[in-house]
């Protein structure tokens, strides 16, 4: 069943069915939301609170859009303001494992490690405007139309973050890449690979 006739089904009296939203985008919001935190009960945290935001504000999801874009418009908006509030926590680098397969020998499933939390810190460090699209484009494969409708901005603005994005982060990087390391960086849906 498509996102947008369940929520229909959910308006219309089966709350209980929010349950299926919920563990359809999950892992997607947690992994968002832990970019913003860097902090696994703080994400946690902060996955459930866009849950309830969202859940009481589905009257206000205007059918014939996406749900996706309307769900991750909150969940970015709600993760940029507790990011404003609150000094995240020491990163925990286990928790990225998750974003690249496990396949490999151990070495090299601790350079994807060392590679994805160089990666992610990188993005972290450019200024919220660029990691924010940054995030979106490579870790959560939205277009940028898609990225524009989730930020209520113009895609030539989302297209402008995303090359200014690049170029910042392609500096931050530069010299790991220049020495040797990282010539075999993991991609995300294969889009990290285009940084470079």
């Amino acid at each position: 069943m498509q996102d947008e006739e369940l929520i229909r089904i959910i308006l219309h009296g089966n709350g209980e069915l929010y349950a299926e939203i919920v563990e359809r985008y999950q892992s997607k919001l947690y992994r968002t939301a832990y970019h913003y935190t860097q902090n696994i009960e703080d994400a946690r945290d902060l996955t459930q609170e866009i849950f309830i935001k969202a859940y009481n504000s589905l009257a206000g999801f205007k059918r014939g859009s996406s749900f996706s874009t309307w769900l991750y418009r909150i969940a970015v908006n709600h993760c940029i303001d507790w990011s404003r509030k609150k000094k995240p926590r020491q990163h925990e680098v286990d928790t990225v494992v998750d974003l690249y397969h496990k396949e490999g020998s151990p070495e090299d499933h601790f350079l994807r490690l060392e590679s994805a939390a160089e990666i992610q810190g990188a993005v972290r460090s450019l200024p919220e405007i660029y990691s924010t699209v940054l995030l979106l484009y490579y870790f959560e494969d939205f277009t940028p139309r898609e990225i524009a409708d989730i930020l209520d901005t113009s895609k030539r603005t989302v297209e402008t973050r995303l090359f200014r994005g690049r170029k910042l982060l392609r500096e931050s990087l530069q010299s790991r890449w220049d020495g040797g390391e990282g010539n075999d960086l993991p991609t995300q849906q294969g889009r990290v690979a285009q940084l470079r």
